[in-house]
């Protein structure tokens, strides 16, 4: 939630254009041509409250969490994992094409790992030495 408790989106309550890459209207739709339209560079939008770009918008994120359905019933409540293993991973943040609904911090939905197209990606990330 970059530092945000308890919000909806990356920057708070309200969904806001300025602050995000989606569907605000509901009339994009998907062809190959105008998916180069719609797709912004990275940093198009302002960063969250840690400083990272595009956590909601422009394409959905591969996570490194596994997905189980009931897994969160029985998960610790701070900083939970995602399960040991599984058939289908956790994608987050919403895309280009989607209304704000799935921008919100709490979305999410899963895939085969294998799936691959234009609403979805993924983030190079490292540990930091304190």
């Amino acid at each position: 939630r970059g530092g945000l408790v308890g919000k909806r989106y990356p920057w708070g309550d309200t969904i806001d254009p300025s602050k995000a890459n989606y569907d605000s209207d509901g009339s994009r739709r998907w062809t190959a041509e105008n998916m180069l339209e719609y797709l912004k560079p990275v940093g198009s939008f302002p960063p969250n409250g840690y400083g990272l770009y595009d956590m909601a918008g422009n394409v959905w994120e591969w996570c490194a969490d596994w997905y189980d359905g009931n897994y969160y019933s029985r998960s610790p409540r701070r900083n939970p994992r995602g399960p040991d293993s599984g058939d289908l991973r956790v994608l987050r943040g919403g895309s280009w094409l989607n209304n704000p609904y799935y921008l919100r911090v709490a979305g999410r939905k899963y895939s085969d790992p294998q799936h691959t197209d234009n609403l979805v990606g993924f983030r190079c990330a490292q540990d930091v030495t304190p």
